[in-house]
C-alpha cells in the first residue's frame, strides 16, 4: 500500500508541475533547437525571435489568458483541471491557437527540420484532445516525451552533439512523471502513455522530415 506524499512532497510536485507546465515545452523545445551545436544556430537572431515570438504566443500566452475566462464561465473548477472533462474545451481552443500559430508560420522560410517540429507540436495537441474525449492521459510527460523525442531526432538527423540536453531531459521527465503522480492527477498507465505517444509522435515528425 502507497503512502499518501508529505505537504512538502506536494507542494515541491506542484511547484515542478507548473515550472514544466505542456504549455511551455513548445518553446523550451525551439530553443534547443536553436541552441544545439547545428547550422540551426547560424539562423539571424531576427528571425529566432520572430519564431519565439510566434511559437510562444500561440503555444502559451493565449492558452494561458482563455483560462480565467474558463473559470469565469465555471467551464472549469481551476487551472488544475483535474476532471477529465474539463479538459476538453480548454484543449479545443489551445489545438485553435496551436493552429493559428503553424498558419502563420507555414508559409515563411524556414529549414524543414523546424516545420516539422512545429506540425509535431499541433499534431500532439491533435492527439491529447482526441484521447481526453474518452480517457485522461498526462498533458506533462506527453509533452516532456515530445521534447526528447525531438532531441534524439535532431541528434540522429544533424549529428548534434546534444546528449547532455537528452540526459537532462530524461532527469526531469522523471521528476515530472513522479510529480504527476504524487498528485494522483494520473496513474502509471496515464503518465507512461503520454510520454511514449509524445516522444514517438515529436520524433517521427522530425526525423523522417
Amino acid at each position: 500500500m502507497s503512502r499518501e506524499p508529505t505537504k512538502i512532497e506536494n507542494l515541491s510536485s506542484k511547484i515542478i508541475s507548473y515550472i514544466f507546465h505542456p504549455l511551455l515545452m513548445p518553446t523550451i523545445g525551439l530553443y534547443f533547437f536553436f541552441n544545439s551545436g547545428t547550422y540551426l544556430e547560424t539562423i539571424n537572431n531576427e528571425a529566432k525571435n520572430f519564431l519565439y515570438l510566434i511559437v510562444g504566443f500561440s503555444t502559451c500566452i493565449l492558452p494561458i489568458l482563455s483560462l480565467p475566462v474558463f473559470i469565469y464561465r465555471r467551464l472549469i473548477k481551476n487551472i488544475e483541471m483535474d476532471v477529465r472533462n474539463e479538459r476538453i474545451i480548454p484543449a479545443i481552443f489551445a489545438l485553435l491557437f496551436y493552429f493559428l500559430g503553424y498558419y502563420l508560420l507555414k508559409n515563411i522560410p524556414m529549414p524543414n527540420i523546424l516545420l516539422a517540429y512545429i506540425s509535431s507540436v499541433v499534431a500532439i495537441a491533435s492527439l491529447a484532445l482526441l484521447i481526453t474525449i474518452w480517457w485522461k492521459i498526462s498533458f506533462h510527460t506527453l509533452a516532456i516525451g515530445g521534447i526528447i523525442g525531438a532531441l534524439i531526432a535532431l541528434s540522429l538527423r544533424l549529428d548534434a552533439d546534444i546528449q547532455y540536453y537528452i540526459m537532462f531531459s530524461l532527469i526531469l521527465a522523471g521528476f515530472v512523471a513522479t510529480a504527476r503522480l504524487r498528485l494522483n492527477a494520473h496513474n502509471y498507465l496515464q503518465v507512461v502513455a503520454g510520454f511514449v505517444l509524445g516522444l514517438s509522435v515529436v520524433f517521427s515528425f522530425v526525423y523522417f522530415s
